[in-house]
């Protein structure tokens, strides 16, 4: 298999033990076997678990950029609380199409150690976040949200939306974004002007 398409399936493939047995459950061992490797040619891509970990991080976080960015670029900038349904949208289709990502890139990034590798991470997690949080501040100087702490509000929504891969099942009555819909709803319902 050509060096490129192997490092997806191993990327692939530690996405989903990761999300599935934790990051101190899978085992390098687990990985290379589930694409059908050696631990030792495992090792030609990635030097160990951590930075292992990092990649998949990486990855997941740096297409979920994307997808917001595209998303957001869908709406005119004058409408910020659009915009914020928009970044919510997208978010939880995320969640329903890719829900091991989600998870590695909510919750198990923190299992990363090493400051440098962290550090790294933690810009990309900020700017996801940088980007919610943008639309938040246009849509209070707008007069369109009351005048609160923009990076709270943005950690609010980022809260629930991490939260339903928890509890949501795919087979449900609703979708993730469906779901979404409605606690932004809410959400918005505390945090408009009156």
């Amino acid at each position: 298999m050509p060096g490129k398409r192997r490092k997806a399936q191993i990327l692939e493939a530690a996405t989903q033990l990761f999300a599935e047995m934790g990051y101190e459950g899978t085992a390098l061992r687990d990985v290379a076997e589930s694409c059908g490797m050696t631990k030792a040619a495992l090792y030609y891509h990635f030097a160990d678990k951590e930075a292992l970990l990092r990649a998949v991080v990486e990855m997941r976080m740096s297409r979920m950029i994307d997808m917001m960015e595209m998303a957001l670029g869908k709406v005119p900038q004058d409408q910020p609380v659009e915009r914020i349904r928009a970044f919510v949208r997208a978010s939880a289709n995320h969640i329903d199409h890719d829900r091991a990502g989600w998870v590695v890139g909510s919750r198990i990034f923190w299992s990363i150690e090493a400051p440098i590798d962290r550090t790294a991470v933690v810009e990309l997690r900020d700017r996801y976040e940088g980007l919610l949080r943008a639309e938040i501040e246009k849509g209070i100087a707008a007069g369109l949200l009351a005048e609160r702490d923009p990076g709270m509000m943005a950690r609010m929504i980022l809260s629930w939306l991490n939260y339903i891969p928890r509890w949501h099942r795919l087979d449900g009555q609703l979708s993730s974004a469906e779901i979404a819909d409605q606690f932004l709803d809410m959400t918005l319902d505390g945090v408009r002007p009156r």
